[in-house]
């Protein structure tokens, strides 16, 4: 059964506060291949779907590239995620400073290889005029105004925060919940425009400049849906609590949307899903479903205006022939059109790392095999306007 719905993921949503309202009727029809087609009109919208053949990315390189580049898993090392280690201790703190090194290490190693790219100077077309979905306000309630939000339950190592610009910053995390569960929350930390000192001293009209110093607000649910040892089928599917790799986040800066990439295993099985927020008051858009398979691993977001890209590691290849696959979005994430295998057939592929510029996007992994340092991979990708 499982193998079905890998199969057929192309055009399943996941199903986290699925949302299908009856507005999305009147939108013009694009190549769609992530959601739930209307029920109003499904053979329109199969026939239509089977006409889109045209990909909207394609491979820049035939195959991956080896470099002679450092392997982000071996500066500095991989420590294993220990599901009793507190959040609160220094160690964990030791480890989850190593794990933003080693994040940040990978994107730069990408970095050269895109801006070499001609298409990173180009910019992604609108795709789809879609109607906001209608969501909730997000809770206000104080979470404290240290450097993360307090949250008691929070997994160690499990924190992102990014910086959102004169707009503050947004942190996600994993908090654990009831029977062995995990569930994917996030908070945001306004920005005080405070003057600038000449200003304050009364020596003329200076520009305001951003100052982080009001209280985190939350907890905004981005996924509830994680399913414990308790849980029916538990056994078969794998209950990992908070041994389990870290969401990825990232903010475009033409919107300021929040994008989430994670791996949790749902009531329909383990997968790759996304999230986004549009509204920084408001809850976050229904998950999708990137992939469903056999088992999670890391998965990483990037974007770049209208185009999103999130690559990870395909749950549906086995432990020693791991593979690491990309998913594509021109639609800042409502619709994800292609999904592709990076790394080739027979290698044992981990730890994706993502670039996004333009209409460039840069893949790196790194490949690991008995008795040998990793090498580290990466392949190119066009996307169309």
């Amino acid at each position: 059964m499982r193998n079905r719905k890998a199969s057929v993921v192309r055009f399943l949503q996941y199903p986290s506060r699925m949302a299908l309202p009856s507005a999305r009727l009147s939108v013009p029809f694009r190549c769609s291949r992530t959601r739930r087609p209307s029920w109003a009109a499904p053979f329109v919208l199969i026939v239509a779907l089977t006409a889109c053949e045209t990909p909207a990315v394609r491979w820049v390189d035939t195959e991956a590239e080896a470099t002679n580049l450092p392997s982000p898993l071996t500066y500095p090392p991989y420590v294993a995620t220990d599901s009793t280690l507190q959040a609160s201790s220094p160690y964990a703190d030791f480890l989850l400073t190593q794990d933003l090194w080693r994040e940040a290490g990978g994107t730069s190693l990408l970095a050269p290889a895109a801006a070499a790219m001609a298409e990173a100077g180009d910019v992604v077309e609108p795709h789809a005029m879609l109607p906001a979905v209608q969501t909730a306000p997000a809770p206000l309630t104080s979470l404290g105004n240290g450097n993360a939000p307090v949250d008691s339950l929070r997994c160690a190592r499990s924190i992102r925060i990014v910086s959102a610009g004169a707009r503050g910053q947004v942190a996600v995390w994993w908090s654990r919940g009831a029977g062995g569960r995990v569930r994917l929350a996030a908070a945001w930390r306004d920005s005080i425009m405070a003057p600038t000192p000449d200003s304050a001293a009364g020596g003329g009209a200076g520009a305001p400049v951003a100052a982080p110093a009001r209280a985190w607000r939350g907890p905004i649910m981005v996924d509830s849906l994680d399913q414990g040892p308790g849980d029916a089928q538990a056994a078969e599917r794998g209950a990992y609590g908070c041994a389990r790799p870290a969401p990825s986040l990232a903010i475009d800066k033409k919107y300021g949307y929040v994008h989430v990439a994670y791996a949790l295993t749902g009531p329909e099985g383990p997968g790759v899903f996304y999230a986004h927020q549009m509204d920084p008051r408001s809850q976050f858009e229904p998950p999708i479903a990137i992939i469903y398979g056999e088992r999670i691993g890391d998965a990483r977001v990037a974007v770049d205006g209208d185009l999103v890209a999130v690559a990870y590691e395909d749950p549906n290849s086995g432990l020693g022939r791991r593979k690491i696959g990309l998913a594509v979005s021109r639609t800042a994430g409502h619709l994800f059109e292609d999904r592709l295998t990076a790394s080739g057939g027979i290698s044992n592929a981990r730890d994706p790392h993502l670039i996004v510029r333009g209409r460039a996007v840069v893949v790196g992994w790194s490949e690991t095999a008995d008795g040998a340092d990793p090498v580290f991979r990466l392949r190119r990708a066009r996307v169309a306007r």
